[in-house]
């Protein structure tokens, strides 16, 4: 998680949880608006209780709409809180370089399941993320 990657302007890093919702309107309003080139999830597991925001569900989504999704397992959660703790620390550190050299490329909304953001490891995620990218602000997606 030490490592720098070298960016000229501006970079944002969102974060969506997708809660309750039963439709895709709001979310794909946000990618719209932000010009979302790349959806990481970050859940351990990417299903959910809605058939519709499962992992291969959003990926079909995604790509209809010219967005990559990628599945990044390794950025989940195995505290069962908000607090972070990743199932491997090493595949993690990985994982954020990953995520860090995407967000060169362009923008990156991190995905998980937890409507609100300070009760989601998204936010210590993207907290970490912001470390390796100079340059960058962070925004929490309702």
């Amino acid at each position: 998680m030490k490592n720098k990657v070298g960016l000229a302007e501006q970079k944002l890093i969102l974060t969506f949880g997708y809660g309750n919702r039963k439709n895709y309107d709001q979310f794909l309003e946000y990618l719209k608006e932000y010009n979302v080139h790349f959806v990481i999830d970050v859940r351990s597991k990417p299903r959910a209780w809605s058939r519709k925001w499962y992992g291969d569900q959003i990926y079909k989504f995604c790509n209809l709409n010219n967005i990559q999704y990628i599945s990044k397992t390794e950025l989940g959660n195995e505290s069962g809180n908000k607090n972070w703790i990743p199932p491997n620390k090493n595949e993690a550190n990985l994982a954020l370089q990953e995520v860090a050299k995407l967000a060169e490329e362009g923008t990156v909304l991190l995905l998980c399941a937890e409507m609100n953001h300070h009760r989601c490891h998204r936010l210590d995620v993207a907290n970490h993320l912001k470390q390796l990218i100079p340059n960058n602000s962070i925004k929490h997606l309702e």
